[in-house]
């Protein structure tokens, strides 16, 4: 993990999908993903280097850019997993979002991709 979001989600099709998903769909929404963090962590890191050299000059505002950065890849990333929502998981009856969670191993923070299955409704019953 970096700045608490991975640096790379796992393309590897979870089991309890098979059926709901194709494995190919699941494999492109991952890589889109991926390609999200790809493009943007190695900034989060060049900002971090350099805010962490001038910490000391700037009593820790020169950290604000990475903190910066990292919310806006956070929500790049929320706003492509719902955008992948609206264009097929919903019709599937899942829903993708982004979750914090604690690290198994360690007290810090990372974010991972929940796959939620949506509550099917009677649409026959009566009111």
């Amino acid at each position: 993990s970096r700045f608490g979001l991975s640096n790379k989600f796992d393309t590897e099709f979870p089991s309890v999908l098979t059926g709901k998903v194709a494995p190919e769909e699941f494999k492109t929404s991952i890589s889109r993903v991926n390609t999200c963090l790809r493009k943007n962590l190695p900034v989060n890191v060049k900002w971090l280097l350099c805010g962490c050299l001038c910490c000391c000059c700037t009593l820790g505002c020169s950290l604000w850019p990475v903190v910066c950065l990292n919310k806006r890849t956070r929500r790049s990333i929320q706003k492509l997993l719902e955008w992948e929502n609206n264009r097929l998981y919903h019709k599937l009856g899942l829903h993708w979002k982004l979750s914090k969670r604690k690290c198994e191993t360690s007290n810090m923070m990372e974010y991972v991709i929940l796959i939620e299955f949506l509550p099917k409704y009677p649409i026959f019953r009566p009111d």
